[in-house]
């Protein structure tokens, strides 16, 4: 099963017009998003939410449109979609990192059941939600692609070993 979700990034200006601020529903601000990057996988707090906080500690862009380029760059795997609309497609979290500032948050809003998870700077996240789980390590310049390779060749290769193994015997 996995659990989808959607990254955008918005200006924080727009939060600022909205009574509830950074915690408001995203679909208040999907026509001010740079960017509406679905990912089909691992969409949880514990593991998008704390990726997407050590990539906020690597890159320290203020301007939306760079930071949204940066982020497709950074987090594209073999199920990662652009879409123009956030509101159409079905996903569980919607992620929201503010940008316009160099104090950065970053929102979470549970989609199926309509609430606001969390609204945190990035080290919060990370103390609040990482696990024992191997996280991409943007700090030293790997990307989701890469690091999905070679999980997938890991996996697979012993996958073989396993079932040749298991013919062996």
């Amino acid at each position: 099963m996995s659990t989808r979700n959607v990254t955008m990034v918005v200006d924080r200006k727009y939060a600022e017009e909205n009574e509830l601020g950074f915690a408001a529903d995203p679909c208040h601000f999907s026509d001010n998003s740079y960017v509406n990057m679905y990912l089909h996988h691992d969409g949880y707090p514990e593991w998008q939410g704390v990726q997407l906080a050590n990539w906020c500690h690597t890159n320290g862009r203020q301007d939306g449109s760079a930071l949204a380029a940066k982020l497709v760059h950074d987090h594209y795997y073999d199920s990662c979609y652009l879409y123009a609309d956030p509101n159409h497609i079905d996903h569980q979290y919607t992620y929201i990192i503010w940008s316009g500032k160099k104090d950065r948050w970053v929102s979470c809003w549970d989609n199926y059941n309509s609430y606001n998870v969390f609204v945190l700077k990035p080290e919060k996240i990370i103390s609040k939600y990482m696990e024992d789980m191997e996280y991409t390590d943007f700090a030293n310049g790997e990307i989701r692609w890469h690091k999905a390779d070679k999980q997938d060749g890991l996996y697979h290769a012993n996958k073989l070993v396993s079932l040749f193994t298991d013919k062996i015997r």
